[in-house]
C-alpha cells in the first residue's frame, strides 16, 4: 500500500463503506494517518460518500435508526440498523459534518465514526429549558414543533485550528421579533443581534429544520421569507423572499440545501408533481429549477405522504398507502442525477408519527473538548447509537414489533 500513488490509494478508499474504511485504519499506520489527519481526504471521501440517514420520531423515542444505501440507490434497501435505548428517549436536534446533536437525559455532541462525545450543559438555554423539562427526561408537548428552533453548525472561523469548534444557535420568536441565544459548548449567551420584521407578519414554519449555508443558519417562515444568522459574525438579517407558488392542492413544502449548486431550495409537492425551487441571489425570488412526476402518488391512493429529505442529489419521500396491511410508512428515494425513483424501504415506525431525517456525512476530524467514549453503565445507551454505523445486520423482527407497539 505504501508504494501506491496517493490518487490511486484515494480511488480505492473512496469506494469503501464506513465500516470497511474504519477497518482499513487498523491495517497500516500511514493509511490511518492519511485517513484521519488529511483534510483533503476528508473532503474527498465526504463528496463520494454513500447516502445515509439517522432518523427517529420527531417527538423523541427510545430508539434510533441508521439507514445506509448502496452507491447507486438502485434497489430496495434491506440494510438498516437500530439502537434500542430501553426507557431513555432520544431526540435528534441536528447533524453537521459527521456530528449529531442529541438530547438523551442530557445534551450531547457525538461523532458515531470516531466514537468521540461531549456532554454539554444546556441549563443556560432559555429555549431548551422550555422543551426538555418533563419527567423521565422526556420533552413536553411542544418539543415536536419547537425543536426546529435549534440550529447546529461547524464554526469555520476556526478551520485552521487543530481541533474544530461548533455553535448551537436557538432562535426565539416573539410576534415579529427574533432574538438568538448562542452556545459554543462552554456557555450560553444572547446575541446582540435582534431582528424585527414589521413589514411581514409571517411566523416561522412549524417542524421545518434550519438550513446551513456559507456560514449562516436559515429559518424558513410561512410566506417563504427567511431569517438568517451568521454564526461567525453573529449578525442576523431578514431575507424577504416570498414564495408565490402555493397551490390549492399542494400538500407538502420542504426547505433544504442543494449541495450540488450550493443554494437554498424549496421543494413543493402535489399528488401529480414535485417542483424544486432555488433561491436566486440577486432578486431573492424562488425560481423553478425542475419538476418531477410523482409516479408513486399518481398510481396509488395514499392516506398521506410527505418529503423528509433533499440534498440536490437525492430526495426522500415517506408515504402510507390506503389499504396496505402494514401499519408502517414506506420511504422512496428519487435519484436527482439519474432522474428516476430508486431505493425504497420500510421505516419500521408507526405511520401516525412524524419522523425527523438527518443526513449523515462522515467526518474524521474531531471537535474541541470531545473525548473517546469509554463504555460503562452511565452511557451504554449512547454507546449503542455510536456503534450504529459499524453494523450491517438487518432489523430484528422483534424490534419491529416493539416499535409498532410504541406509544409515548
Amino acid at each position: 500500500m505504501n508504494s501506491l500513488h496517493m490518487h490511486l490509494l484515494d480511488n480505492i478508499l473512496f469506494r469503501l463503506d464506513l465500516k470497511s474504511l474504519v477497518m482499513m485504519q487498523c491495517t497500516n499506520r500511514s493509511i490511518k494517518s492519511h485517513i484521519s489527519d488529511n483534510p483533503n481526504f476528508e473532503i474527498g471521501y465526504s463528496s463520494h460518500a454513500r447516502l445515509s440517514y439517522f432518523y427517529t420520531f420527531s417527538k423523541g423515542a427510545p430508539f434510533v435508526f441508521y439507514q445506509p444505501f448502496g452507491s447507486a440507490c438502485d434497489s430496495r434497501s434491506h440494510v438498516k440498523t437500530f439502537a434500542s435505548l430501553g426507557g431513555i428517549h432520544c431526540y435528534i436536534l441536528g447533524s453537521c459534518s459527521g456530528h449529531l446533536l442529541l438530547y438523551m437525559s442530557g445534551l450531547y455532541v457525538v461523532n458515531p465514526l470516531t466514537k468521540r462525545v461531549r456532554l454539554l450543559d444546556h441549563s443556560g438555554s432559555m429555549l431548551l429549558a422550555t422543551i426538555f423539562n418533563g419527567p423521565n427526561s422526556k420533552a413536553n408537548n411542544n418539543a415536536e414543533e419547537r425543536s426546529m428552533c435549534v440550529g447546529f453548525a461547524l464554526d469555520h472561523s476556526r478551520a485552521a485550528a487543530a481541533t474544530k469548534g461548533f455553535k448551537i444557535i436557538c432562535i426565539l420568536e416573539i410576534h415579529t421579533t427574533y432574538a438568538f441565544e448562542i452556545s459554543d459548548g462552554n456557555s450560553w449567551r444572547f446575541s446582540k443581534a435582534i431582528i424585527t420584521t414589521n413589514s411581514s407578519k409571517s411566523e416561522l414554519r412549524k417542524r421545518m429544520k434550519p438550513v446551513y449555508l456559507e456560514g449562516s443558519l436559515h429559518w424558513l417562515r410561512n410566506d417563504g421569507s427567511i431569517i438568517s444568522f451568521n454564526i461567525e459574525t453573529e449578525k442576523a438579517r431578514f431575507i424577504p423572499s416570498v414564495f408565490l407558488h402555493l397551490e390549492p392542492d399542494m400538500t407538502e413544502l420542504f426547505f433544504a440545501l442543494d449541495v450540488k449548486i450550493n443554494r437554498l431550495t424549496l421543494v413543493s409537492g402535489t399528488k401529480e408533481t414535485i417542483s424544486v425551487y432555488t433561491l436566486t441571489g440577486d432578486t431573492c425570488n424562488w425560481a423553478l429549477a425542475r419538476q418531477i412526476k410523482n409516479v408513486h402518488m399518481t398510481e396509488s391512493e395514499f392516506e398521506y405522504w410527505n418529503m423528509v429529505a433533499y440534498d440536490g442529489k437525492h430526495m426522500v419521500v415517506k408515504e402510507k398507502e390506503k389499504g396496505r396491511s402494514s401499519t408502517t410508512d414506506m420511504a422512496h428515494v428519487y435519484n436527482m442525477e439519474d432522474n428516476r425513483w430508486g431505493a425504497w424501504w420500510s421505516t419500521v415506525c408507526p405511520a401516525k408519527y412524524n419522523l425527523d431525517f438527518f443526513r449523515f456525512t462522515p467526518f474524521f476530524s474531531f471537535l474541541e473538548h470531545t473525548e473517546v467514549l469509554v463504555e460503562d453503565s452511565t452511557n451504554r445507551h449512547l454507546a449503542k447509537i455510536m456503534r450504529l454505523i459499524s453494523r450491517t445486520k438487518q432489523t430484528n423482527p422483534m424490534f419491529i414489533h416493539m416499535a409498532l407497539l410504541y406509544d409515548k
